[in-house]
């Protein structure tokens, strides 16, 4: 077997990273990783790759004898980058966990976006806890609302980013999950926290941002100066692609995947499966979650023209003579609206085309429309939640099967979307309308997700934005059979 495009890229040490004192660097992690990896195979049957050990020694680097600080940690704010899916919260909680095993009352305090996310890492090492009896004698009763307490007084307290309030805490060790969403106070709020007392670390983990990443703006900027600079109080260590573009060519793309992905580079993952999958994210999100490099907008085009030409229903083709879902969305407004069909055929394929535009709407009349379309017994009708709510719910009133899009549905319909045309599992009938709305249908990054944004877009959008739900619709609605209404 030929050796693979990127045999000479190794998972570590990652593309940029602040060097160690020495090649045989001592590390407070050391005296713990027998314990942790006892911990680690219990729990999840598992011990952590030789890159993400390596990571965490490098991480929790002490200074040597000899030196005035002999001992002590090396790195006061420490800036992890890496793409998606390389066991950023496995990394996170081993962090957490050692700090509460090695200090006697230690705090840690974990932010993330949402409480929801900081819990991603918080959860993983309640488990490791909880599946290791000796372990778990260490600690009180775990729950949800009072986080990890130690009886030797330690605790692990989660903060949501927008409610946190960190003034005054005494922290030893501060977790951030994905820099790139969190404000930028709440990350000095942590670094005060330390109080300039020795053996405190404040350690962010993420992927890349955005022009509007101004927290993880600054850390980059800090991390450039820190990589040139021997006595770096700074820890830095990024996997990223040399540029921040989609390559054309799949050797290159598979360099550039390996050079961000420690996972890939291993060998751990299928190199044409994940070439495979990574061509069918639009390109803003190949670039940023699996290349790990920064956008230079939040904004971008839906759907490249070319990928949505490419899957425009051919003449041998015909509609599904299948149950369909029916869809209605509106211009702001109610100046128009779209109603599309949206069907799959038998080999997976999505068909979609429109087959209504009405001129200044009434909810009335949309009604009217679906009392209509009823006859071809529709598997459910699909709405926009926020500009036809109330035909949602008329319809909801006459017996008819609906599904009323929510904002999570209006980002996960996008990625869908967009997931099937660059797949080539998507059809749709080259409607003058659509065909004018698609190239100028704006992409808007949400957090970590994306939308089609009606205000950023040139155009009304209604005809995409019903495109996009019908195909969520389908795919999340059972296709149970239905008597028909007469």
């Amino acid at each position: 077997m030929s050796a693979p495009p990127f045999a000479d890229i190794k998972p570590w040490p990652p593309t940029r990273y602040t060097a160690p004192l020495s090649p045989d660097f001592p590390s407070a992690l050391d005296p713990w990783l027998p314990v942790l990896r006892i911990v680690w195979a219990v729990a999840f049957g598992y011990w952590f790759e030789n890159w993400q050990v390596a990571l965490l020694r490098a991480v929790l680097e002490v200074y040597p004898e000899g030196h005035p600080r002999a001992g002590q940690l090396r790195y006061r704010q420490v800036v992890i980058s890496v793409a998606r899916q390389n066991g950023k919260s496995e990394i996170a909680a081993a962090l957490g966990l050692w700090r509460l095993l090695s200090k006697a009352g230690a705090l840690v305090i974990g932010i993330a976006s949402s409480a929801e996310q900081a819990r991603i890492i918080y959860d993983r090492a309640m488990l490791a806890i909880n599946a290791n009896p000796s372990l778990s004698k260490m600690f009180d009763r775990l729950t949800d609302t009072r986080g990890i307490r130690k009886r030797d007084g330690g605790r692990w307290e989660l903060k949501a980013s927008k409610s946190a309030a960190l003034q005054g805490l005494p922290i030893d060790l501060g977790l951030v999950d994905e820099l790139h969403v969190i404000r930028r106070a709440l990350w000095f709020d942590l670094v005060n926290g330390t109080g300039g007392r020795p053996n405190c670390l404040v350690a962010g983990i993420t992927t890349a941002g955005d022009a509007e990443s101004d927290l993880l703006i600054d850390l980059y900027k800090l991390a450039d100066h820190a990589t040139a600079d021997a006595d770096t109080r700074f820890g830095v260590f990024i996997w990223e692609a040399p540029e921040d573009r989609v390559p054309d060519d799949d050797e290159t793309l598979g360099r550039w995947l390996a050079m961000a992905n420690p996972v890939v580079a291993s060998g751990l993952s299928d190199l044409e499966t994940v070439i495979s999958d990574a061509r069918t994210n639009p390109d803003p999100e190949l670039i940023r979650y699996r290349l790990n490099r920064f956008l230079q907008s939040v904004r971008a085009p839906f759907i490249p023209p070319d990928k949505w030409h490419a899957v425009t229903r051919r003449e041998s083709e015909a509609f599904p003579a299948t149950r369909a879902v029916f869809t209605f969305d509106a211009t702001p407004g109610l100046s128009f609206a779209t109603i599309t069909a949206t069907a799959r055929g038998e080999d997976g394929t999505v068909h979609s085309e429109i087959v209504g535009s009405v001129r200044n709407p009434t909810i009335e009349r949309l009604a009217s429309i679906a009392s209509h379309l009823m006859r071809h017994n529709p598997i459910t009708f699909a709405v926009d939640g926020y500009l036809l709510r109330r035909l949602g719910i008329e319809l909801q009133r006459r017996g008819y099967p609906v599904m009323i899009g929510s904002q999570s549905d209006a980002i996960s319909s996008a990625a869908l979307l967009y997931r099937l045309v660059a797949a080539g599992t998507f059809r749709h009938a080259g409607d003058p309308l659509l065909s004018r709305q698609i190239p100028l249908a704006i992409r808007r990054n949400v957090g970590d997700s994306f939308t089609i944004s009606r205000t950023d877009s040139s155009i009304e959008i209604d005809a995409v934005k019903a495109t996009a739900l019908g195909a969520l619709a389908l795919e999340v609605t059972p296709n149970r059979p239905r008597t028909l209404m007469h």
